[in-house]
């Protein structure tokens, strides 16, 4: 027993560690975004974070981890699909130093219900609803980009409206050198999550990071939305009606 628990004291330490190795430095965003927008989107609507950016974390995306936004799928602002919707394309920021390039970097993204932690009093990631395969993205000149990645919606379920959702994006391979993550100006916290090898932590809460990071969702309209798990944002507002 005492080992076990000096083992659980080790990981703890060292995860602290892990985290402390991370330092926010922050500057404003200047300059045009540049899109790497595949052909041929049909998204009717986005969700997720629409807000303009704000802040560059210097040097903050290491690869080798995964970035998670948690949404409301709010159909007021995709009032063109009367009954569910699929993602069709998830967006994330990012901006490359002079330093940074050329670079190729191998990654995913996916879509996923979320789950209720007492502990944090958060939402959190959840159960995968659709995943893509591994692309690779290939970044030649310096600047701030807008990374969109589409997702094999004819293979997806249709969701529902009025649940948290969460979209993901995990780098697969590590960066040679470290480009930085793209933030609004409107810190939430339970909403901006990374996992870099040590679990969850709020980017907000657990970091101070000044904003929440960019990452939204093309939405195409689809019928007879699934039902998501009970203890997603659904199953939480039926508690209180």
């Amino acid at each position: 027993m005492r080992k076990l628990i000096l083992i659980g004291l080790c990981l703890l330490l060292a995860g602290a560690a892990f985290a402390a190795d991370r330092t926010v430095v922050v500057t404003p965003v200047t300059g045009n975004i540049q899109s790497l927008n595949p052909a041929g989107a049909n998204g009717v609507c986005q969700l997720g974070n629409l807000n303009a950016p704000a802040w560059a974390i210097t040097d903050w995306i290491w690869g080798d981890e995964t970035y998670k936004y948690i949404f409301d799928a709010d159909q007021a602002l995709c009032t063109q699909c009367p009954a569910g919707f699929k993602v069709e394309m998830v967006h994330f920021y990012m901006q490359f130093g002079a330093e940074d390039v050329p670079t190729s970097f191998d990654c995913m993204v996916d879509f996923e219900e979320t789950v209720w932690d007492e502990a944090s009093g958060c939402f959190m990631p959840g159960p995968t609803i659709c995943e893509s395969q591994p692309y690779t993205v290939t970044i030649d000149q310096a600047g701030l980009y807008d990374i969109a990645l589409p997702l094999p919606y004819d293979v997806c379920d249709c969701a529902y409206f009025g649940y948290k959702y969460a979209l993901g994006l995990t780098f697969l391979t590590p960066f040679d050198s470290t480009p930085d993550a793209i933030t609004d100006d409107i810190p939430v916290g339970c909403t901006s999550w990374n996992d870099y090898g040590m679990g969850w932590y709020d980017l907000v809460t657990g970091f101070g990071f000044p904003g929440e990071i960019i990452m939204f969702a093309d939405i195409i309209c689809c019928e007879n939305p699934v039902d998501t798990e009970k203890d997603t944002w659904g199953g939480v507002k039926s508690l209180f009606r």
